[in-house]
């Protein structure tokens, strides 16, 4: 999202709101796949030399386990707060920031539970239901 700066009065917090297609972000790897479009919501709030962006971000997604493979559905629910220099600048683009975000948010290896077994090493069956 560009934050034009001209839009914005000084010190009154805006709403804003936006969808993205996470393919368009790469959010997606291996083992995370949105089922929804991301949502973010939050308000602007420029001052004389910075700009508060607050909100959260809101999807569903399918996790799938490093150990059994399966889908596990979830909830995206990720508050942010960013502040950006604004001096010289007429638009922000927030873009980069809430993807890094979620990109964080995502664990290194995805497991379905702390016990999980895994698939069977010689016939592959998934150890949690057989």
């Amino acid at each position: 999202m560009k934050i034009h700066l001209h839009d914005y009065k000084l010190g009154v917090p805006t709403t804003v709101s936006q969808e993205y297609d996470p393919k368009h972000l790469e959010l997606e790897f291996v083992d995370l796949k949105y089922s929804r479009p991301l949502s973010m919501r939050g308000t602007v709030e420029k001052g004389f030399d910075t700009l508060a962006f607050r909100g959260t971000l809101r999807s569903e997604v399918d996790h799938i386990c490093g150990r059994c493979l399966t889908a596990v559905k979830d909830h995206v629910d990720q508050t942010f707060e960013f502040f950006y220099e604004i001096k010289g600048n007429e638009e922000i683009e927030t873009l980069p920031d809430i993807r890094e975000v979620l990109i964080l948010d995502h664990p290194i290896s995805f497991i379905c539970r702390k016990d999980c077994p895994g698939l069977c090493p010689k016939c592959g069956i998934n150890l949690n239901q057989s």
